[in-house]
């Protein structure tokens, strides 16, 4: 008859399948997506995957799914980053860090040593199954053998190599632990001449199996359920391991077991269910901000200001979304999945836009080269007047074209201002040397004023020789500094009118003609007086107008004086009357001539 302690653990087995198993697949199954690079890191580094190798596996795909996550958004933040300081993801390349190296190299080293160990494990319980079948059949040969005080030592022996014997194939192990403990309860009952020795030794494993629920009801105090899990799945294992006790003391000994175990297994199920609660209160919060990143991937704008904004508002929901724990297991890819195809949709937007953005700037950047080198071209133009008019219309067109490209933002404006520069320091060079010659000239001008002043106030001849001597001096000397213009001209118009004025050799026609071009030459001096030039001169030509269409009637009508007895005194009182306009028209020319000098 089999030990009933024996049976209870089969049972109780039976009523929770795997439940140690469950248990730590239940934790791990998405317990890592709060960790971080470094705490995967060091997880690998302190991981010993022979405490539960045949979930080694399960663990370590879960461990690489979550580092993959957060080197991926680091490669969507970096993405984004770049985007926002190039306006491209042209020449994007993101590189992996140290910690990714370490982390991937560590992974795979684990991976190999999981599936070299859990090949060697496999082999090891084939070795190990006939280990124990031939432990088996040397119990059988016991049991057929004579009483002895050898077979007792003998039998001893092969309780304590059974137990150093290690695990079989789980398809073995029942029926070999079946036929074992069979065996065993056969020599105790076929040797009843050792009945004290049997009892001593079931007196021992008493001991043996009261300490391990002393054990079992210590770790009830512990809150690291997953570590207590294992443990009591271990001291399972040793409490089966151990052989029978007294008959007496089974049932309450494995009642006080499964009584410490029930106790585990409802903190173990509150643990769970308090879990579950705040994953599925993560669940909650993931789904809002998922709802919050579904706005962002629908997002449009055509301002870069917008697009950035929006980037630092999706960037903040993904810190926060960091810091939310694990969902339940089934949902878990469904959530991440929704939340970061969202943000992915932005991005993709986002780059678009940008792409669209880097075209314009594109074709911006060719409309400014070509700035440039029309600017360049004009840049060691001697004709500073005109040249700097064109210059400063290109810099009118380059202030209405728009952006180019970030990194060549610098390099083409420095191109076109170098042009721009280098003319406009080359004309105020040119103006320098100009202003040298227009202080001398200045200078010759006041000496001449001085000399037609002094002339004025002597007895000295005013004749129209020397006057036009006194005015061709004056146009020979060039132009004077803008603000000493006026100055000089209103001091030489004076002295010039104070010299006709005195003048008996010039007469009053001539002093007319002279007075008008001083006048016009005053009126030369700003852009108000050429305006004036410009109304004497359309009035004059108008009355020249008037003048001649007098003339072409008078001569219309001497055609019809012919008939008339009076013809010839009308006829010669008409051509005097166009003789007069005709001096007049003459004196009108000179006055247009003047003007227009």
């Amino acid at each position: 008859m089999l030990e009933k302690d024996n049976d209870m653990l089969k049972e109780e087995s039976k009523g929770n399948p795997n439940v140690f198993d469950m248990a730590l697949e239940e934790h791990h199954a998405d317990d890592f997506s709060n960790y971080t690079k470094e705490e995967l890191v060091r997880f690998l580094e302190n991981f010993n995957f022979k405490e539960n190798v045949y979930k080694a596996n399960t663990l370590l795909n879960n461990i690489k799914h979550s580092f993959d996550e957060i080197v991926e958004q680091e490669r969507r933040e970096a993405l984004s980053k770049y985007i926002s300081e190039n306006e491209t993801d042209d020449g994007f390349e993101y590189k992996k860090d140290a910690l990714t190296d370490k982390f991937e190299k560590q992974f795979e080293a684990i991976r190999l040593l999981v599936s070299e160990h859990i090949q060697n494990l496999e082999k090891d319980k084939i070795k190990n199954l006939a280990i124990r079948n031939q432990l088996l059949d040397r119990l059988r040969k016991l049991l057929a053998s004579e009483e002895s005080s050898e077979s007792i030592q003998e039998f001893k022996n092969i309780q304590e190599e059974w137990k150093k014997a290690g695990q079989v194939p789980a398809a073995n192990a029942q029926e070999l632990w079946a036929n074992y403990n069979a065996l065993v309860e056969r020599f105790y009952n076929n040797r009843s001449i050792y009945f004290e020795l049997k009892e001593l030794d079931r007196k021992k494993n008493l001991e043996a199996k009261k300490e391990i629920c002393e054990r079992v009801e210590k770790l009830y105090e512990r809150d690291d359920m997953i570590q207590v899990l294992k443990e009591l799945k271990e001291c399972h294992e040793e409490f089966r391991d151990i052989g029978p006790v007294p008959k007496e003391e089974q049932e309450a000994l494995w009642n006080r077991l499964k009584s410490a175990t029930d106790r585990i297994y409802q903190k173990r199920k509150e643990f769970f269910e308090k879990q579950k609660l705040q994953y599925e209160n993560n669940y909650v919060q993931k789904n809002a901000l998922i709802e919050q990143a579904i706005v962002f991937a629908s997002f449009n704008s055509n301002k870069i200001d917008d697009w950035r904004e929006k980037t630092k508002q999706l960037q903040a929901l993904q810190e926060q979304w960091k810091t939310i724990g694990p969902v339940p297991a089934d949902k878990s890819k469904e959530v991440s999945s929704r939340f970061w195809d969202a943000c992915k949709e932005f991005y993709r937007n986002k780059n678009k836009f940008f792409k669209a953005l880097d075209n314009k700037r594109q074709e911006n950047l060719k409309l400014k080269l070509a700035l440039c080198e029309r600017a360049e071209e004009l840049k060691d133009n001697p004709d500073f007047e005109h040249t700097a008019k064109e210059i400063k219309e290109l810099q009118k067109q380059w202030e209405k074209i728009g952006q180019v490209p970030f990194k060549v933002k610098d390099d083409v404006y420095n191109r076109f201002k170098a042009a721009c520069d280098y003319f406009f320091n080359r004309k105020r060079e040119q103006q320098a040397e100009a202003e040298k010659e227009f202080i001398l000239n200045l200078n010759k001008k006041t000496e001449l004023c001085e000399k037609i002043e002094s002339i004025n106030n002597s007895d000295t001849p005013k004749t129209l020789e020397l006057l036009k001597e006194l005015q061709e001096e004056w146009n020979k000397i060039g132009f004077v500094p803008k603000n000493s213009k006026k100055e000089i001209y209103t001091r030489y118009n004076k002295a010039i009118n104070t010299f006709i004025e005195t003048s008996r050799e010039i007469n009053e026609g001539q002093k007319k003609n002279i007075r008008l071009s001083l006048e016009v030459m005053s009126l030369k001096t700003t852009p108000e007086g050429m305006a004036t030039i410009k109304k004497m001169e359309k009035a004059v030509t108008k009355k020249i107008s008037q003048l001649r269409s007098e003339i072409e009637q008078y001569k219309t009508n001497i055609e019809f004086f012919g008939r008339s007895k009076n013809a010839e005194s009308l006829k010669k009182d008409i051509e005097q009357k166009i003789e007069t306009l005709q001096n007049e028209i003459s004196s009108l020319n000179e006055e247009l001539k003047i003007i227009k000098s």
